[in-house]
């Protein structure tokens, strides 16, 4: 573990406009740098640095962070991960926290089995190479599956002989623990006492199992004989460096292109990733023949908003798998599904075609999932009412787990069209499974809220004009962490009624002028910053905008930087070449901060005469005196605040 101090000193070194250069062409303009960025297409450069803030921001997409930020979105790389990144950049040492014993031994563990992997993966893919029984029998085999000899080495696929010890052999003569060999899976231990090793993968092609990184976690190993006694494959087990559930074949390779195409295949075994990476189908992946976890389809979620899933012609097969496929709509993935001619799986297609009719037949025959599953039961249901109930039902808990409540309607509209039910129906039918979902989640049987139900059914509210003052605090919040620190010369009022000019801080002054009239921020995630800055200035502590640009949550975070933003910057050459002097905000900041709370007052102001408009209706007589009295008041102290901030009062 990484401590914290560390961690720090990572922070204080790296260089946002460093960092990112490494990656995009940054061309220097006034106090920030432009780009074109690395997120989305552009043409035109929208993508900022700041030195000063050290952050970025994409004016065009939205992206924005900091220099650990950016390695996380661009490299795909978890957060220590990027520490580590950045630690090497700027060459400095990251001592690790005392660990644990527990956590000492399974560091350790992990190392050793990280070793016997690498070792074993080189050892057999020099047994398929340079090794007779390698060639003949292992070389010929993939050759026989149509991969070609540079596919074979980029996916470093290897041959364990026949010889029943021939690993643990030449693993124990280069040193290697026998407890770590059987660890990694590579060996067992007979049970006769004697405790002899042998080769879990005999006689058995290796496909090595990479992490994110590119290093071998594990291995899965085909039997290359005829005897269905035999398992037809061979994973190794898990570990501390191995978990099935966590990882995808063929992700090393296929993550840049997943990236690049905003799309990721997935299928279920290595040879159809083989097969389609060699058809010009690079960014594939495949389950490993496990079901869909979870952690999969976050990976995967990590590098691509599109998931296509694969599957044979097989109807049985497909509709086992239907209901793993719903744990990708739970989080929010856009799911497709192309399905291949009766016969015929992707690792046969892509051979028994050309490349680009690969391509044009994924292209061209991809589905939504949701229509597909559709189509799939209600072909099976005939004109059973029963049966097509259930169907019905099952279609609407995939339905339910879509997090969009847009692409929910649609969907519910679509498939009312295909099933030939009334749509009405199917939104009941889902408020009840929203309704489930709903009291599982707090654990109890509580009642569900309106908001649960679908909004094609939630009761239709009249529009009302926004009263809310969410831009005004936006604004007042930008002011403060741009200026806050600023000092300016403000009259204050004496006793004796005459005035005298004191500096004071823009943040100082705004804390003044709110309190006067009691006035906190409406809108939560403000009024928890506002409230920081203030608690933290009163306590003498100077506070600077990075204090929120590097902030441990990332709501904080992206507001900051958002605020801290501007998009266009005045040039310093627009006074010297147009003899022009434009007033920049930072030259009036007292009458800028003034003009936003009284916008921020009227704006209120408005809200409380609108409320007791409202409460007249119900009023008895001397409610309606008192009401109206109130709104007099109100109406002569917006007509004033109007006369400050320009606004014409129409009434």
């Amino acid at each position: 573990m990484i401590s914290p101090q560390a961690i720090q000193s990572v922070k204080d070194a790296m260089r946002v406009e460093e960092v990112v250069g490494d990656f995009v062409a940054l061309k220097r303009k006034g106090p920030r740098y432009l780009g074109l960025c690395p997120f989305h297409n552009e043409k035109t450069p929208s993508f900022n640095v700041s030195p000063n803030l050290g952050i970025y921001k994409c004016f065009g997409c939205g992206e924005a962070g900091d220099a650990i930020k950016f390695l996380e979105k661009h490299e795909h790389l978890s957060y220590v991960e990027a520490i580590r990144w950045l630690a090497k950049r700027y060459a400095i040492d990251l001592p690790e926290e005392e660990q644990t014993p527990e956590q000492q031994v399974e560091q350790s563990e992990r190392e050793s089995i990280a070793v016997v992997q690498q070792w074993a993966l080189n050892w057999s893919v020099d047994q398929l190479w340079n090794t007779d029984e390698g060639k003949r029998i292992g070389l010929s085999y993939f050759h026989e599956r149509g991969f070609s000899d540079a596919t074979i080495k980029t996916f470093q696929l290897g041959y364990v002989p026949e010889q029943g010890n021939a690993f643990a052999y030449a693993a124990q003569a280069n040193g290697f623990n026998p407890e770590v060999l059987e660890k990694a899976g590579w060996i067992k231990r007979r049970d006769d006492g004697s405790g002899t090793p042998w080769d879990f993968f005999a006689g058995r092609v290796t496909f090595p199992i990479l992490g994110l990184s590119g290093q071998p976690i594990g291995f899965g190993a085909r039997t290359l004989k005829s005897d269905k006694k035999l398992p037809k494959y061979f994973n190794s087990p898990e570990s501390v460096l191995y978990n099935k559930s966590r990882s995808l074949y063929g992700i090393a390779h296929a993550k840049k292109s997943i990236v690049e195409q905003g799309l990721c295949y997935l299928v279920e075994g290595y040879t159809d990733v083989i097969s389609l990476h060699q058809a010009g189908i690079t960014n594939v992946v495949a389950s490993s023949g496990t079901s869909l976890t979870e952690e999969q389809v976050r990976l995967i979620k990590r590098y691509a908003p599109v998931v296509t899933i694969l599957y044979d012609g097989d109807a049985a097969g497909m509709k086992a798998s239907l209901r793993g496929i719903d744990l990708v709509l739970k989080e929010g993935l856009n799911v497709k599904v192309v399905t291949f001619p009766e016969g015929e799986d992707p690792d046969s297609f892509a051979k028994s075609h050309s490349s680009s009719e690969v391509s044009e037949h994924l292209k061209n025959n991809a589905q939504d999932f949701l229509v597909f599953k559709a189509s799939l039961l209600m072909a099976e249901v005939g004109d059973d009412p029963v049966k097509k109930a259930a169907s019905i039902h099952e279609i609407v808990e995939s339905i339910a787990l879509v997090p969009d409540q847009v692409l929910r309607s649609l969907y519910i509209q679509q498939c009312g069209r295909m099933l030939g039910v009334n749509e009405q129906a199917l939104i009941s039918e889902m408020n009840k499974v929203l309704r489930k979902q709903h009291r599982k989640q707090l654990g109890g049987d509580q009642q569900t809220y309106e908001e649960q139900l679908a909004p094609e059914i939630a009761s239709p509210q009249p529009e009302v004009e926004d009263l809310g003052t969410t831009p005004q605090e936006r604004d007042l919040l930008r002011l403060l962490l741009n200026y806050g620190h600023e000092r300016i010369m403000v009259p204050f009022v004496q006793d004796d009624g005459s005035s005298v000019e004191e500096e004071t801080s823009v943040a100082e002054l705004m804390f003044l002028m709110l309190a006067l009239d009691d006035i906190l921020f409406d809108h939560p995630l403000f009024r928890e910053i506002y409230l920081d800055y203030r608690h933290s200035s009163n306590l003498g502590q100077p506070v600077e905008a990075t204090r929120y640009v590097a902030h441990e949550r990332e709501e904080w975070r992206s507001t900051a930087i958002d605020l801290l933003t501007d998009r266009h910057l005045l040039s310093p050459n627009w006074k010297d070449r147009h003899k022009i002097h434009v007033k920049r905000e930072s030259e009036q900041l007292k009458d800028a901060l003034e003009e936003s709370v009284d916008i921020l007052k009227e704006r209120r102001v408005d809200r409380m005469i609108k409320e007791r408009q409202e409460l007249l209706k119900a009023a008895d007589e001397l409610g309606v005196m008192a009401l109206l009295t109130e709104i007099v008041h109100l109406s002569e102290a917006k007509k004033k605040l109007a006369k400050k901030t320009g606004r014409v009062v129409v009434g």
